[in-house]
């Protein structure tokens, strides 16, 4: 791609209504614009029958076989994150000659139509030119470097194909946290997959301990967890809540893991928070309890969003 010589660069973002992609999005672009002058039009797409996404592929394996001669550029970049983005983001890179990017990994047969696929090292695979692996999924947090120590937060996951959930458990991992750590005011908090019966749980603990309050995701606006993660210097989450993990970590905090039940061993999310604690950068509910976290709490916040938009500027924004 030709670099415009005075020009700003011009993005498509496609987004498919899953806070999760959209945040990866827009963490991006929020850190691409931090280096160069860019201009985003956001686009929904929309969920397509099988039959539709069949003659959309057809027309894109049409499209790459012509050379295309349009050298005035709607866009410069599209960009999306979600299956439903790669189809639409495909046919734009082709009628529009435009660069295409994707945060996850995109089927196999499309795999290659991409330009870059910026892919989280725990969904496996192999690194080639399109490829560049993070360490998690980017994400919109921000370190701002203003935590109160005296103040916790606790993410709880729930039910999943990945894993077994047993609410006894994590109730008596949570209650024993809050014990025992009194000096410290804690937030917990549910989430969409949280079962009805340990909702019932955590707001009986609330009754019972002085040093917590419950909140249902249901009833917390957009935006309050980031505001958490900004105030609350410690956070722990359940294993099975990996991009809260990412998100945490992002905006600086120091992060506590609360075990599940893996059903496979060798599923992405297993592998992500075996990397994670190999790493060292966040620590065990087991750990916590011996009195050692094993994290080195003066590390750098991960900014995996900054990192995708670096090497963006890398390859095609910089003049030769």
């Amino acid at each position: 791609m030709d670099m415009p010589d005075k020009e700003i660069f011009r993005v498509l973002a496609l987004l498919d209504g899953r806070p999760g992609h959209e945040k990866q999005t827009k963490g991006i672009l929020r850190e691409l614009e931090q280096i160069v002058p860019i201009k985003v039009e956001f686009r929904k797409v929309s969920y397509n029958s099988v039959l539709k996404d069949f003659f959309l592929t057809l027309q894109i394996f049409l499209l790459s076989l012509i050379k295309s001669d349009n050298d005035e550029r709607k866009f410069h970049f599209v960009i999306g994150t979600g299956r439903r983005t790669h189809l639409p983001a495909l046919k734009e890179k082709m009628q529009n000659c435009a660069v295409a990017l994707t945060c996850m990994t995109p089927a196999f047969y499309l795999r290659a139509f991409f330009d870059l696929c910026f892919i989280p090292e725990h969904d496996g695979g192999k690194e080639n030119e399109n490829v560049f692996f993070t360490i998690g999924p980017a994400n919109c947090s921000i370190a701002k470097k203003k935590h109160e120590k005296d103040k916790g937060l606790i993410l709880v996951g729930g039910t999943d194909k990945s894993h077994s959930w047993n609410d006894s458990e994590i109730i008596d991992q949570i209650k024993k946290i809050v014990s025992i750590e009194k000096q410290v005011h804690w937030t917990i908090s549910s989430s969409p997959r949280t079962p009805a019966s340990s909702v019932v749980l955590l707001e009986e603990l609330e009754k019972e301990l002085e040093n917590c309050r419950f909140y249902r995701y249901e009833n917390t606006p957009a935006g309050w967890v980031e505001e958490q993660y900004a105030l609350n210097k410690t956070v722990w989450v359940t294993a099975d809540s990996m991009s809260m993990v990412y998100e945490a970590l992002t905006a600086g905090c120091h992060v506590g893991l609360l075990p599940v039940r893996w059903k496979g061993e060798n599923s992405k999310f297993a592998r992500s928070e075996a990397q994670l604690l190999n790493r060292k950068i966040v620590f065990s509910f087991q750990d916590w309890g011996k009195g050692e976290s094993g994290i080195e709490l003066d590390k750098e916040p991960l900014n995996e969003a900054e990192r995708c938009a670096k090497e963006i500027v890398r390859r095609w924004c910089q003049k030769n």
